[in-house]
């Protein structure tokens, strides 16, 4: 049994022609052949759901990222989700001291700060004894230069007077009294020093200088010993 190789038509054997599909034959097929199935196309459904996969997908990633950069540049947002129960994003703790407010100055300093206004009531005490050797007999001038050297002792070491700010609790009673001491001497050397000038006026009513610088001498006197007594409280402490 013979068949056309184009259709498969059972062929007698002395025929050229295919009675089925009119084929010429060329030769003859011993089977039949095996039908070719058409290549499978995909459909137009198919493509057009997975382009709309491929939109949702990008569209998702795109709404993740914004609201997820939107999270972290709000601190408004970040705290309204802390209120509704979100979990904080948890910060590493500082390790950076905390400053203490009202804390007591380090020993070392204390004493440092000690040493120098001990240094600095010796040199108060200094020029108040030079202050009552500067008079020279007939030579107002000479008395009057004495006066301002004093005066501007004073105000030098006045401007050498600093301490560290953790220190202001503890040698703040030393400190405070020590200046005033200073102030009322180069006050007092000052006006004795205007008065033997002759830059005074000793018209009425006019105060009396010499008594006013005096005045101010004897207040000099009794800061230096409020001095004195609070460098030894201060001393106690730090020994």
């Amino acid at each position: 049994m013979h068949y056309c190789c184009q259709c498969g038509h059972e062929i007698p054997r002395r025929e050229k022609f295919c009675p089925n599909c009119g084929t010429q034959i060329e030769y003859l097929c011993a089977l039949p052949p095996v039908p070719v199935e058409p290549h499978p196309r995909r459909s137009v459904n198919t493509a057009a759901s997975l382009t709309k996969w491929i939109v949702l997908y990008l569209v998702a990633v795109t709404l993740a990222f914004g609201l997820s950069y939107t999270y972290y540049s709000s601190p408004a947002i970040q705290a309204w989700f802390n209120r509704s129960g979100a979990p904080a994003q948890q910060t590493a703790p500082s390790t950076q001291p905390k400053p203490t407010v009202g804390a007591a100055a380090p020993m070392a300093t204390l004493k440092t700060t000690y040493n120098q206004l001990s240094i600095g009531l010796q040199k108060a005490t200094a020029l108040l004894e030079d202050a009552k050797k500067v008079n020279i007999p007939g030579e107002p001038l000479r008395t009057a230069a004495n006066y301002r050297s004093i005066q501007r002792k004073c105000d030098a070491l006045l401007g050498e007077l600093t301490i560290p700010p953790d220190t202001i609790a503890e040698a703040g009673p030393v400190l405070v009294p020590l200046k005033e001491t200073l102030t009322l001497l180069g006050k007092s050397s000052a006006i004795m020093s205007d008065y033997l000038e002759g830059k005074l006026s000793l018209a009425p009513p006019n105060p009396d200088w010499v008594g006013r610088s005096q005045e101010y001498s004897a207040q000099a006197q009794a800061r230096l010993r409020e001095t004195q007594q609070a460098l030894g409280a201060l001393r106690k402490k730090i020994e």
